[in-house]
């Protein structure tokens, strides 16, 4: 999967594999997307306040196209619209062309932005899926659900939430901790578990941006691979 479909502003929709058959990308149903202009913004323009462009909210549906599946995903969020005009000598007219830019806020169901180990239990796929959709709405959210997955993937392989910490014996083991036990015992996974323990960390810092880009470099770099 291409780390380039999942920017904030995309100018189109294709690529974004199918949630439900993970075998085919999805395409936009043109004739199905609807661009709405509010009052307020429509007054702007029609005032001049905003030139040669618009902006507004937008919804519509991709289709897997896989003729198999079909699944239908709903998408909805705010759009830009920019005209602009360039001479063509040939005509020697003035030729106006249009770039609209989308930024979604909603995909239902959402595209996988990883493929999900088979093996891992019921709860930390659940946390998994729910952190797909976040990544739209809210990256900080979709962070934290992911440490959530790092928390429960622990639980699997048996590391305790309690353990020996300084003086205390039963103490409450924190992330880190638990990472540095499952290295020693089962080492290869710290690498990936502690990139996704700092992106959760980093959920509630900073900027969307910030965390959106921070984010995708490390499920992107780390999980995919």
């Amino acid at each position: 999967m291409e780390r380039k479909i999942w920017k904030r502003s995309l100018s189109s929709f294709s690529g974004f594999p199918c949630p439900r058959c993970r075998k085919s990308n999805l395409s936009m149903v043109a004739k199905d997307f609807i661009r709405v202009v509010p009052k307020y913004m429509a007054q702007g323009i029609e005032q001049g306040l905003e030139g040669e462009w618009e902006q507004g909210r937008f919804s519509g549906f991709l289709k897997c196209n896989a003729t198999f599946c079909g699944e239908l995903v709903v998408v909805a969020g705010d759009y830009w619209e920019r005209e602009f005009h360039q001479y063509d000598e040939t005509t020697q007219e003035d030729v106006a062309f249009t770039d609209r830019t989308y930024s979604p806020q909603i995909m239902h169901p959402p595209p996988p932005i990883i493929n999900i180990p088979r093996k891992l239990r019921a709860e930390a796929v659940k946390q998994i899926k729910l952190s797909f959709g976040l990544l739209w709405s809210d990256p900080g959210a979709c962070a934290n659900r992911l440490r959530i997955v790092v928390e429960l993937l622990l639980d699997q392989l048996g590391i305790e939430r309690e353990g020996e910490k300084g003086r205390r014996k039963n103490a409450r083991l924190d992330l880190f901790d638990r990472i540095e036990i499952l290295g020693k015992s089962k080492p290869g996974h710290e690498k990936a578990l502690n990139a996704l323990r700092y992106v959760g960390n980093v959920g509630s810092q900073g900027s969307g941006r910030r965390r959106r880009s921070g984010l995708l470099r490390v499920v992107r770099g780390y999980l995919a691979s």
